[in-house]
């Protein structure tokens, strides 16, 4: 009732002035409350935003962990297929090694006990062939290689003569 008592006190100027203040008041506090919705209004929009981002950054990190596990798979994959792969190259390196020794061993032990016998032109039959197997023997049993042998070429160029001469003379 005070504040009743305060307004029946009034002049009518002092009411006209109140009344036009609280009009002006009330215009503000409507633009103020309109301003408020605009801005929740565009934090709302912006909330929306931030949390599309965020589902969009789940699915992307998703993704990314399941590439980061699939490249993993991959990778030790091929790890494993380098050592499998290393392996099988130490297995023909020592196979052909033994392949090689038992070449040889076999070409010196045809070599003592048949010495007229065709052992590394078998099969040749005509000079290009024979002008073939002779390089690609050299290359095998050359003594500037690891496994070469002077008297195996030796026994190489004996035949090599003997069947040149033979295929020249026909």
């Amino acid at each position: 009732m005070k504040s009743e008592d305060r307004f029946d006190n009034m002049s009518p100027d002092e009411l006209d002035n109140k009344k036009k203040w609280f009009f002006k008041e009330s215009l503000r506090l409507e633009e103020m409350k309109k301003e408020l919705e605009d801005e929740r209004k565009l934090i709302d929009i912006q909330k929306n935003l931030l949390e599309r981002q965020q589902s969009k950054n789940m699915l992307l990190r998703k993704q990314l962990e399941n590439q980061k596990i699939l490249f993993d798979r991959q990778w030790q994959l091929l790890e494993n297929e380098t050592r499998r792969l290393a392996i099988d190259k130490e297995q023909f390196e020592r196979d052909k090694l033994c392949f090689r020794d038992n070449a040889v061993r076999e070409a010196r032990r045809s070599m003592s006990v048949e010495a007229n016998v065709n052992v590394f032109f078998r099969g040749v039959d005509d000079m290009a062939s024979l002008k073939k197997r002779y390089k690609s023997l050299q290359k095998i049993y050359h003594p500037d290689n690891m496994h070469g042998d002077s008297t195996v070429i030796l026994a190489i160029n004996a035949e090599y003569d003997k069947l040149s001469r033979f295929y020249l003379g026909t």
